[in-house]
């Protein structure tokens, strides 16, 4: 999969190197290493970087020379320029990754507190929606795209964090006031307390619930609202949002069979967005459906369960093609979706990972702007990622 060193190349101690350098092959695989390419010229960070790595010896190609003189000084304002936006990048991804963390870490503890029958510090839940909200406004395509990101084993408190998330970023694209944007995404990270007050054994069953099992599992909408009532700072709006996240506009939803404008924006906000994280999440029993089949979802029900124009509204939002999709391009390559807001639904910003035809990785792998060009690497449709074993998570 990695591409062969030249026959020239020769082994050099990790202790040894020096700027100039040309590198060729670390020993391990690109995924394994810190690095966008497997091969390039050294500098002293990078070589900080793979002492930091233990490595005794890499190997490098002796007759690659530094640029001739006369283009240094081009060459050197140019990488200046690519280090400088590399930076920038690696701090929001950095930036958004701690952050999202810090937001699951607030919402398992809240559900460990509630399953106790602790007290509950709304106020950590608060303080962390205005970090995810800055975020968001600074890193949209970064913070949905790392909303895929999840584990197998905690599927409750990271689907909370994510439809929070989402709330806030469906909620700004509707153009609501900042202060009921954060609001949203605190009463989203929330709306599902009631399941830690249900058995264990019904929630995480891998198969079909009985009748009776399912009128359990409906209980977690009126329990986790009076659980939020009798909370300090919890406000009417994360009540609501869990008491009638299940509700549907037809009346056909529960617990208390609500429809149509009984129902509040909220609440049909949090409807669709309930439905199409739940649908993508990945759980021990259930590997998670792609971005584009939880959108083909939501679109099935518009107009029925879910309100059609907030639908419609939702998937100019996220983009038809979320970040996190898996697309094949027009070039017989396969890539992932990073960047999708605030551009045509079919140009989004790309990593290129696969090559169809040669049937092997692409590496470096690199990233395409289809909105800034690129002809030959048209979007053709999206791809199930467990067709491929090419989990896009993996490449984000």
């Amino acid at each position: 999969m990695d591409r062969p060193p030249p026959k020239e190349a020769v082994e050099v101690p990790v202790e040894d190197l020096r700027p100039g350098m040309y590198l060729v092959d670390l020993g391990v695989q690109w995924a394994m290493h810190p690095f966008l390419y497997n091969q390039f010229e050294l500098d002293q960070p990078s070589i900080d970087k793979i002492r930091a790595m233990g490595l005794k010896q890499v190997r490098i190609d002796p007759h690659r020379k530094r640029p001739p003189p006369a283009s240094e000084a081009k060459q050197a304002a140019e990488s200046s320029r690519r280090r400088s936006t590399r930076a920038k990048n690696d701090d929001g991804r950095q930036r958004t990754r701690q952050i999202t963390q810090e937001a699951r870490s607030a919402v398992r503890d809240l559900l460990r507190d509630a399953r106790a029958g602790r007290a509950l510090r709304m106020q950590d839940i608060d303080a962390v929606s205005e970090e995810l909200a800055a975020a968001l406004r600074e890193h949209p395509d970064t913070m949905l795209a790392f909303g895929r990101l999840r584990s197998r084993d905690h599927y409750t408190y990271q689907h909370s964090v994510n439809v929070g998330v989402l709330l806030m970023a469906f909620a700004r694209h509707l153009r609501m006031p900042e202060r009921h944007v954060r609001a949203l995404g605190s009463a989203g990270m929330v709306h599902d307390i009631g399941k830690v007050l249900l058995p264990n054994g019904i929630i995480s069953k891998p198969g079909p619930l009985t009748d009776e099992e399912y009128q359990r599992v409906k209980e977690h909408t009126w329990r986790g609202a009076e659980l939020l009532r009798e909370t300090p700072h919890a406000t009417p709006l994360a009540v609501r949002m869990a008491e009638e996240h299940h509700e549907r506009i037809d009346g056909s939803g529960y617990p208390h069979g609500l429809s149509g404008r009984q129902l509040s924006i909220e609440t049909r906000m949090a409807a669709i967005i309930d439905v199409y994280d739940d649908v993508t999440a990945i759980r021990a029993y259930h590997r998670g459906r792609p971005p584009t089949e939880g959108l083909r979802i939501i679109a099935q029900d518009a107009g029925q369960g879910l309100d059609e124009d907030l639908v419609r509204r939702f998937v100019r939002c996220v983009g038809i093609y979320p970040p996190g999709t898996l697309v094949r391009l027009s070039s017989e390559k396969l890539a992932v979706v990073l960047e999708s807001c605030d551009r045509p639904a079919d140009k989004p910003r790309v990593r290129v990972i696969y090559d169809i035809n040669a049937e092997r990785t692409v590496e470096p792998p690199p990233t395409l702007d289809l909105y800034r060009g690129h002809p030959g690497h048209r979007i053709e449709r999206s791809e199930d990622p467990a067709s491929w074993a090419l989990p896009p998570e993996f490449f984000l």
